[in-house]
């Protein structure tokens, strides 16, 4: 799908919807006008002051009592398409929340434990014994990460390279380790790349039936998908733009093949479906009640006094979701059930010039000051 949809009344009604704020307030007891505007200008400052063409930004606060979605940008420059919150996008490594959930499952049903080695699976492996299933859940294990200039470098010699997982993991384990399994923390693809292949061993099924048919079919998401390899984004959306650094007019919405991000990184949805998603993955529903306290109080490498890493989990204060970053996106997803507060937000564009984690931040003081 290399062109964007042409069909005319369809166009219409997305610029009619495109650019502007939803929202609904159902209490008379707070004026929420002040809190709305901040959080639009905020967003309107990253279209603004930066190179990132378009920001999509929702935030469902249930006690104060509004539902906010807004667009503010492009999603497309080249035809000055304004940006659209009905859109498509791709979520990065919010994938790993839906591969670890699976993983999850598998415990739940008696198939392994998150005690059980590597070893158990894959003996073939470097130091499988001492690396057990929770280590690679919680980015403990200290593999490091397969991403990384040379890679990169190979994907933009060959950017339909269709990466095997095998590929992938073997890239990561000749990177070696940066320190001893267990001992401390290092965010690394490898890990879930692993968990995938794990998953698939046990059900001898794909990752993606898998993932398909435990959450995107149990919870009704039917333009959320997990891409095992090809270059197409499905549905209706806009463009990807830049990878790191700002070239102008560098458009990477298919440019890719989606084979290298797999069980790390390759899903895509929209807002009000990532909504549903991370308010099942944080209130329960897709987990056991006794293992869905466990995955939001135990097994956190605390990075910093509010922020801590889990089993697929980052955490900010009461807040637990993930973020997600590749080629021409990055994604924030977040729910806080003492709050009963839901965050999605989305760049598409990838810049080290402005993080969509730090407009994530912004919101939460918005919102709640220090007391998040």
């Amino acid at each position: 799908m290399k062109h964007l949809y042409a069909v005319i009344l369809v166009v219409l009604l997305l610029l009619i919807n495109s650019c502007s704020d939803d929202f609904s307030s159902s209490s008379p007891y707070v004026n929420v006008n002040e809190i709305i505007s901040q959080l639009k200008n905020s967003a309107d400052s990253i279209t603004h002051n930066t190179h990132i063409p378009g920001v999509v930004a929702l935030v469902v606060d249930k006690k104060r009592g509004f539902d906010w979605i807004y667009a503010s940008g492009y999603s497309d420059l080249q035809n000055s398409i304004a940006s659209n919150y009905n859109f498509n996008f791709r979520v990065g490594s919010v994938t790993k929340t839906m591969t670890i959930t699976v993983l999850l499952q598998l415990v739940s049903e008696g198939k392994l434990t998150l005690n059980d080695k590597l070893s158990k699976f894959y003996p073939q492996y470097p130091k499988s014994d001492s690396i057990t299933i929770r280590m690679l859940c919680n980015m403990t294990s200290r593999i490091r990460n397969y991403t990384g200039p040379d890679f990169f470098s190979e994907m933009w010699a060959n950017p339909l390279k269709i990466w095997s997982v095998d590929e992938l993991i073997d890239k990561g384990f000749a990177n070696g380790f940066d320190s001893i399994p267990g001992l401390g923390f290092n965010y690394s693809n490898t890990n879930t790349i692993l968990v995938g292949k794990i998953i698939q061993q046990i059900t001898n099924n794909s990752l993606e039936h898998e993932i398909n048919t435990r959450i995107f079919q149990k919870l009704n998401l039917p333009n959320t998908g997990f891409l095992t390899s090809g270059t197409e984004l499905p549905g209706l959306h806009g463009r990807g733009y830049f990878f790191i650094d700002y070239v102008p007019g560098q458009d990477l919405t298919e440019y890719f093949d989606l084979s290298w991000g797999w069980a790390a990184g390759s899903a895509y949805s929209k807002p009000r479906e990532l909504q549903r998603f991370v308010e099942a993955l944080v209130r329960g529903g897709l987990l056991p009640d006794s293992l869905q306290q466990k995955r939001l109080n135990e097994d956190f490498y605390y990075l910093n006094a509010k922020d801590s890493y889990g089993l697929g989990l980052i955490r900010h204060g009461s807040f637990y979701g993930h973020s997600g970053d590749l080629p021409g996106y990055m994604t924030s997803m977040y729910h806080s059930n003492e709050k009963d507060c839901t965050i999605i937000l989305y760049y598409n564009g990838l810049l080290r010039e402005t993080q969509v984690e730090d407009l994530l931040m912004t919101y939460l003081r918005i919102l709640y000051g220090n007391d998040y």
